[in-house]
């Protein structure tokens, strides 16, 4: 390999000829990680099949919520959901109807919220 770097450039690389080894070495790096990203979205794409999220809408007296259906777990959340408003209104899941689930934004960490509760219910 060090015989025909010397044969390109000589005992001396010049400034130039550095910066065009530099870029054309980040471009090759850049077209093969583009090429990794294309392969990757359609290996995704034929072990998914074109799969439309299907919405789904409940609605819960004044409580509204919204979460795509994709899955069986979004849809066991919908089911537990359900069941959690009914039981805090006092009625069966027949009575209510939920027409959106959303998740609300969580504003402090996972430790944060768990130490405002534990200070709450002491």
């Amino acid at each position: 390999m060090q015989g025909l770097y010397l044969a390109m450039y000589g005992d001396k690389v010049e400034i130039g000829q550095a910066l065009f080894i530099s870029l054309f070495a980040m471009a090759v790096v850049f077209l093969v990680l583009l090429i990794i990203s294309y392969l990757i979205d359609i290996t995704a794409f034929f072990l998914n099949g074109n799969v439309k999220a299907k919405k789904v809408k409940v609605e819960a007296s004044n409580t509204t919520v919204s979460e795509p259906a994709t899955n069986k777990k979004s849809d066991d959340t919908v089911v537990v959901i359900a069941a959690a408003i009914a039981a805090y209104l006092g009625t069966t899941v027949d009575n209510i109807r939920i027409t959106k689930i959303r998740r609300v934004p969580q504003k402090g960490t996972t430790w944060s919220e768990r130490g405002l509760l534990a200070q709450i219910n002491k």
